[in-house]
């Protein structure tokens, strides 16, 4: 099978409902933007190896991993325009979960902080920042519609890659650098 059909030269791609929209719209920008967010987590999966304590590393991998599968479910939602619904609520639960567990295990935050530490922790900062541009692409995709499951879980995902972040430089022994305001 090759990896080029060719549907695409005249600007339009097909969703599963087999529709054909122009690239420009909304639920193409929006399903390119939860791939770019799994494509992040692939290169936060491949940064996150250099985690020294190995039962942590397969921790998180193992959560990124569950994440990248629900980001592909999330995708199959938008194309279907919601009519298939394969993200649920247990799907929200468990980043909740999540946080709730590294959250646990940090300091109490106090102040704000600057996006820094190592390598991993920054990267999962960048994650978090891209989600939440995807996040406004889906808000203006749903303008005035209900919002279904899959927001839900991209709003807790950039929640969750904030606090993986901090999770991740706690783990290498790395503090949280304060920011300073200044007047």
């Amino acid at each position: 099978m090759k990896i080029y059909t060719k549907r695409g030269d005249e600007g339009t791609a097909t969703t599963v409902l087999g529709e054909k929209l122009w690239k420009g719209d909304i639920i193409i920008e929006l399903n390119g933007g939860i791939d770019e967010i799994n494509a992040n987590i692939g290169y936060l999966r491949s940064v996150v190896l250099k985690i020294k304590d190995k039962e942590q590393l397969s921790y998180i991998n193992s959560i990124l991993m569950e994440i990248q599968y629900t980001l592909f479910k999330l995708g199959g939602d938008v194309s279907s325009k919601f009519t298939d619904k394969y993200v649920s609520e247990g799907d929200v639960k468990f980043l909740e979960k999540e946080i709730d567990a590294m959250t646990e295990k940090l300091q109490p935050l106090k102040s704000f902080i600057y996006y820094s530490g190592v390598e991993a922790a920054a990267y999962s900062y960048v994650v978090g920042t891209v989600t939440r541009r995807v996040e406004r692409v889906f808000a203006r995709a749903l303008e005035g519609k209900e919002y279904p499951e899959d927001y839900h879980y991209i709003n807790r995902l950039s929640d969750f890659f904030h606090t993986l972040a901090r999770y991740i430089n706690h783990v290498e022994g790395e503090e949280d650098e304060i920011m300073k305001l200044r007047e």
